[in-house]
């Protein structure tokens, strides 16, 4: 005897089948006759069944033209018709009723039988996919059983083990298809160079990114070739569309700059490995310098008497530069000082356009290591603009207690914020030392070489055959 699933929604009748199903409300056969009489549709104007009591129902044909009410979806197979209309089989499970899984409990709205588990029990994926995993044999997500070797592999491993490589005729297993992953991953390589090659207008450029893919290829292997390739695409259709061929290094590091060649360091080691370009680290050094300078020349607006007072040191700089007298990191180095000063003096400047005593003041009290660096703009300032400024004497004790204080804000950093990685572990020893020994940070450096002991309380450093106690975090004790 077959035992009743369902029941009529509208009478209460057992059912071993549903006779209709509309908007999550079953009807039974004569239930179904009854609500469902025969009435013109208001949409098409045929004859269907149409239930009785919603005026603005139409008929099954023209309910079907409707898109999913979710996803939008004009072209779908009907998943689940609810009350706001149908959907789409993708979307329905997001409109089904959270039910328990018959075999571990959990909730979901995807349960499904399958009769590949030996019962009928509703399961959720979780427990549909238990027996997945990935093959030890061919690395694939399949469903596994215990092969007579002790591993876990898929259906075809465990059936047919090896076979050979269509391609390269190597021996390899059976689950990987007819070709093994040597030759997947060269022949993606080749279809993409193929792919990108179309890109490029001239023949000469295509034979370029041709030969990078196969240096390519033997410089960091199938997979990783394949997976990158694309990503310079751009920077050869970019050299093509501006110079036609691959120029010299002093063009392209004027175009990219050094931080763009940083970027694309395969193709550039392509360049240098077969000849079209040699790199100057001098002219790299220089292009990363005279950037530097312009992100600190940004800093301040086009027109504004802190840039024009900016670009007129700079220039002077420049000049002392083609004399030979300094160098491009020199200049860079005495630039930023000046325009820390110069941001400080735009906040709270009235109608002056030169910074005065009491803002150079007020700037080496809070950077007191930048006063050897910014002697030349108040140099600068007499001579040229006869500003009555002077460098003031350093005040040792003041740059000693503002260095502790800046020691102690990096200590409660780390000591709030920080995880107990190795990184943290280094940078507390290094700060702790200069802040309650009055070591040098890079000491601390130094003496993690030689190792440390830790003490239920804190730790031990050994320098120069002598023990320093540093607290420990808290982070770091409950480790």
């Amino acid at each position: 005897m077959v035992a009743c699933r369902y029941s009529c929604d509208e009478c209460g009748r057992q059912m071993i089948k549903t006779h209709r199903l509309y908007r999550g409300h079953r009807y039974c056969a004569t239930c179904y006759k009854r609500e469902f009489p025969h009435r013109v549709c208001s949409r098409c104007g045929c004859y269907a069944r149409i239930l009785r009591r919603d005026l603005a129902a139409v008929c099954h044909k023209c309910e079907s033209d409707q898109p999913c009410i979710r996803c939008g979806k004009a072209s779908y197979t009907v998943g689940k018709i609810t009350i706001y209309g149908r959907v789409c089989n993708t979307c329905s499970p997001y409109f089904r009723k959270q039910e328990q899984c018959e075999v571990c409990g959990a909730l979901s709205s995807r349960l499904v039988r399958s009769n590949a588990q030996g019962h009928d029990r509703r399961m959720c994926p979780k427990c549909l996919t238990a027996a997945h995993g990935t093959c030890q044999a061919c690395k694939r997500h399949r469903k596994l059983q215990l092969a007579s070797s002790g591993q876990k592999v898929c259906r075809k491993c465990f059936l047919y083990g090896t076979r050979l490589c269509t391609q390269c005729g190597q021996s390899m297993s059976a689950g990987y298809g007819s070709r093994c992953e040597h030759c997947y991953w060269r022949s993606l390589l080749e279809k993409r160079v193929r792919l990108d090659c179309v890109a490029f207008s001239t023949q000469v450029m295509a034979e370029h990114f041709a030969s990078f893919g196969q240096w390519l290829l033997a410089e960091v292997g199938e997979n990783k070739s394949a997976l990158t390739i694309h990503r310079y695409l751009q920077f050869f259709r970019e050299i093509e569309q501006q110079w036609g061929d691959i120029p010299g290094y002093d063009l392209l590091l004027s175009w990219f700059g050094a931080a763009g060649l940083r970027r694309v360091m395969l193709p550039m080691r392509w360049i240098e490995t077969v000849g079209l370009a040699t790199p100057d680290e001098e002219a790299k050094t220089e292009d990363s310098e005279r950037r530097r300078i312009t992100v600190i020349q940004e800093r301040f607006a086009h027109g504004s008497s802190e840039r024009a007072l900016l670009d007129s040191y700079l220039q002077m700089l420049f000049d002392r530069l083609a004399a030979g007298k300094t160098t491009l990191v020199s200049v860079r180095l005495a630039l930023t000082p000046v325009a820390g000063l110069l941001s400080s003096f735009a906040d709270g400047n009235k109608g002056r356009w030169l910074p005065g005593q009491q803002e150079l003041n007020a700037y080496l009290a809070k950077k007191p290591g930048q006063r050897a660096a910014v002697s030349g703009f108040v140099r600068y300032l007499r001579e040229v603009h006869n500003a009555e400024v002077r460098l003031p004497s350093a005040n040792r004790t003041e740059a000693k207690r503002l260095r502790r204080k800046n020691l102690e804000a990096e200590l409660l950093t780390l000591m709030r914020d920080s995880n107990d990685g190795e990184h943290c572990r280094r940078q507390w020893i290094s700060i702790a030392l200069a802040y309650f020994h009055g070591l040098d940070r890079s000491i601390g450096k130094k003496a993690l070489k030689t190792g440390f002991a830790q003490a239920h309380d804190g730790l031990v450093i050994t320098w120069n055959n002598l023990d320093y106690w540093l607290p420990a975090p808290a982070w770091w004790l409950l480790e």
